[in-house]
């Protein structure tokens, strides 16, 4: 008897989710799981084979840099070693922390979804969360797009970097 009891006032206190809220949410796990994709799309392979390349040159490259070299070619190769050396690696670690980022929003927005559902959270504390997500959702979506202008132009410049120091590493 107690039980039911209980149970019906658990009942009684719960806060029934507002369908817009839900569907709030639901956009936003569904756009969460297309940022993932478009972060792994982005090239991954492409950087992963890039630094593959870099390290076994690696050694040939700073050989050449301690060799004479006329300016320009000290320009092209140092160029394209700051690149492949500094920014490439921050470029990786940067996808990495993103890809975190975006597991963790995944899991929050299932922890809000559920929690509305089950009629846990009032309807400020559920218009509270809905808005810090929303707003997270547009940083997401801005380091995002940052991150996909870097990676391209990470890569056009290896390109460009590239065919100027072929003649170089391999005379």
């Amino acid at each position: 008897m107690i039980a039911l009891v209980s149970g019906g006032l658990l009942a009684a206190c719960a806060h029934s989710a507002d369908p817009g809220q839900l569907a709030a949410v639901e956009h936003l796990i569904g756009d969460t799981g297309n940022m993932n994709a478009e972060l792994n799309n982005q090239d991954t392979a492409a950087l992963a084979h890039m630094s593959a390349l870099f390290e076994a040159e690696r050694p040939a490259i700073g050989q050449r840099l301690r060799d004479t070299l006329l300016p320009r070619e000290a320009e092209v190769l140092g160029n394209y070693f700051r690149a492949m050396n500094e920014r490439l690696p921050l470029l990786i670690d940067e996808r990495r922390a993103q890809q975190a980022r975006l597991d963790s929003t995944a899991r929050r927005l299932r922890n809000l979804r559920h929690d509305m559902e089950q009629g846990l959270m009032g309807k400020s504390k559920r218009r509270q969360a809905l808005e810090m997500e929303q707003q997270w959702n547009v940083r997401l979506h801005q380091d995002l797009d940052s991150l996909a202008a870097r990676t391209m132009a990470l890569l056009h410049e290896r390109r460009t970097y590239r065919a100027a120091i072929d003649s170089q590493l391999h005379p």
